[in-house]
């Protein structure tokens, strides 16, 4: 499994191979597709994944959006041919792979989160929470974009986390026009 993790994450969907998959694991060919199937079965199989939102969990409600950051940060430096770097990296020149993507984390992240937020938006504003969580992670972490790759956690902490919990937090009921905006 880790050895097709650390080629999907290589090489994207697309690219990867059964046969370097074996190489990578040190095994032939047809051991991986006896255990794993198909390519695409394998590539669920190594792709699969789970926020634990328990451990991301914090007493302290105004830190919750600095720990959401915190905890993707390090998942991808901790894990740096993980799963989502795999399924990312593949999600962009792979239609299947973009939609298993759009299923985790919709169903894995943005669901379990807007039902734990009240009241306007709650949907919206869990799904813009993982945009900011992603769109920071990804160019730090895969795209190695400089000034974010550059800069201090701590800086990335004291700038992002205004916005997480801005979005995390209940807005107030301010009337909003009756077309919703």
């Amino acid at each position: 499994m880790e050895a097709s993790r650390a080629v999907f994450a290589r090489h994207g969907y697309e690219r990867a191979t059964i046969r370097a998959i074996a190489a990578e694991a040190d095994c032939d060919k047809s051991s991986v597709i006896q255990y794993f199937g198909t390519k695409k079965q394998l590539f669920r199989a190594a792709v699969d994944w789970q926020v634990n939102f328990d451990a991301l969990a914090t007493d302290d409600p105004e830190r919750q959006g600095e720990q959401y950051l915190r905890g993707m940060l390090g998942d991808f430096e901790n894990d740096p041919d993980g799963p989502m770097i795999a399924l990312l990296r593949s999600a962009m020149t792979s239609d299947d792979a973009a939609q298993l993507l759009r299923e985790k984390v919709t169903e894995g992240s943005i669901t379990p989160l807007a039902t734990a937020l009240h009241g306007p938006d709650a949907r919206l504003r869990a799904a813009l929470v993982g945009a900011v969580l992603f769109g920071i992670t990804v160019q730090r972490e895969m795209l190695r974009m400089p000034d974010l790759a550059a800069a201090d956690l701590d800086d990335l902490l004291r700038l992002s986390t205004p916005l997480l919990q801005q979005l995390l937090t209940t807005p107030d009921d301010t009337p909003r026009p009756a077309d919703g905006r």
